[in-house]
């Protein structure tokens, strides 16, 4: 019985491919879609840095603010973040001592390369 039906499902198959080509629609392979060149990984790197370093600027006085206000843990930072409804770097979820760790970090390697240009230059 599984056997006939195997060969009617194979029977209406062929019928609708046939049935297909004959309207003239192109079946399997390539439809001629390729882009341009392939997607380039350290680009894709540089530009998340770059966004990840804007939304640590912009995060920058509202985290300064808490800092003056005496709130200095990462973790009580995090509550604060959240209670005060600012949105995280990435738009989405709650504040973490992780995030806050992340964006301090951030805002730290970047004011230390500021600091060593104004040095040098």
């Amino acid at each position: 019985m599984a056997q006939k039906e195997r060969e009617l499902i194979s029977e209406r198959t062929r019928a609708a491919l046939a049935a297909a080509r004959a309207r003239g629609a192109v079946l399997g392979g390539d439809r001629g879609w390729r882009p341009p060149s392939p997607p380039c990984a350290q680009s894709a790197a540089q530009a998340r840095r770059e966004e990840a370093e804007r939304a640590a600027h912009r995060l920058a006085l509202e985290i300064e603010r808490l800092r003056t206000e005496g709130i200095v843990g990462q973790a009580a930072l995090a509550r604060a973040l959240n209670v005060r409804g600012v949105p995280t770097p990435a738009g989405r979820g709650a504040w973490t001592h992780t995030t806050v760790a992340r964006v301090m970090g951030r805002l730290g390697a970047s004011l230390a390369f500021q600091e060593q240009a104004m040095i040098v230059g």
